[in-house]
């Protein structure tokens, strides 16, 4: 079998990865990637290479993580090696307009968008937008970091004013309608060798921080898709309710035309009933506490070690 290497900027995302790994008894090889040398001119070894670069390595003080990973990402293709979720994965993961360009591709619905860059240019944009509320991004914020609802272009105004006002990571804004959702949820799909493993429902009403693993903090006060944020028990909950439903095959064909092996594909429901596609991570995680609540028989971490593994032994 050869050897698996897992690329990454975050160390505690890989553990429980590391742990699916050992109760396969695997032990996988690791790549930090945050500075480092690229050898263009060697050969890398004959292994499987697991792309795990996130956008929001910036927010770990991992500022060129993405840039060295591509770099490490075009030297392993251009070596015919193994890559799950290479060049082109990560091209999606850190622009949003790439990856709403391909999911329509592929006949996904995704929210009326437009890209702003340049503080003096936000508030026109949004005036010739003309869609309120709205919802104003960062193109690389992660996590669901940054995502804040605008009722009105005078609210704008006064947050474009004022000293909370930050440039984005690569100085560009997204403005996006707002969905008014049918439910404060939204879900989340999760695919593994481009196939899918299981939805997940996304309770909204305490923030929009959407990170699913374990470790990441809950803890944003504000969210764009309900009023007034209430209590809830469980952020994270597996659901069936997508398993037959149309935007699967939809989705796995859009990995498959975009060439990512492995995605978290979150879409939201609008109360017409129509689904809109929002977001691609291709850095996915996987919330523990949601699957044993499912009753632990699917688990992301263990179907991702068993798909490399399977790839190691081909």
């Amino acid at each position: 079998m050869r050897d698996i290497v897992i690329m990454h900027e975050n160390e505690e995302w890989v553990v429980p990865l590391r742990a699916a790994f050992a109760e396969r008894g695997v032990t996988a090889k690791e790549w930090f990637l945050d500075t480092g040398v690229v050898a263009f001119d060697q050969s890398p070894d004959d292994a499987v290479y697991y792309n795990r670069m996130s956008a929001s390595s910036h927010t770990r003080g991992h500022r060129f993580a993405p840039e060295l990973t591509r770099m490490a990402l075009t030297w392993l293709e251009s070596q015919q090696r193994t890559v799950v979720n290479g060049t082109r994965a990560l091209a999606l993961e850190v622009c949003k307009l790439s990856q709403y360009a391909a999911l329509q591709r592929a006949g996904l619905v995704v929210p009326t968008t437009r890209a702003v860059v340049g503080r003096s240019e936000l508030v026109p944009a949004a005036e010739s937008f003309a869609q309120w509320p709205l919802i104003l991004k960062p193109n690389r914020g992660g996590k669901g970091l940054g995502v804040t609802r605008f009722d009105s272009l005078a609210a704008l105004q006064q947050f474009v004013d004022s000293d909370q006002y930050a440039e984005p990571l690569d100085g560009i804004w997204l403005l996006q309608a707002y969905i008014q959702p049918a439910a404060p949820y939204i879900t989340r799909a999760e695919f593994i060798g481009g196939k899918f493993l299981y939805t997940v429902q996304v309770n909204t009403e305490q923030g929009f921080e959407l990170c699913p693993a374990d470790v990441c903090d809950i803890g944003d006060a504000f969210c764009p898709t309900v009023e007034q944020p209430v209590a809830n028990e469980h952020k994270f909950t597996l659901t069936d309710r997508f398993n037959s439903h149309p935007i699967v095959a939809q989705l796995e064909q859009f990995l498959a035309q975009a060439g990512v092996d492995v995605a978290g594909i979150e879409f939201i429901e609008d109360q017409q009933g129509q689904l809109f596609v929002y977001d691609v991570n291709t850095n996915t995680n996987y919330n523990s506490g949601a699957e044993q609540r499912a009753g632990g028989e699917r688990t992301g971490m263990g179907a991702i070690a068993d798909y490399l593994i399977r790839l190691a032994r081909q």
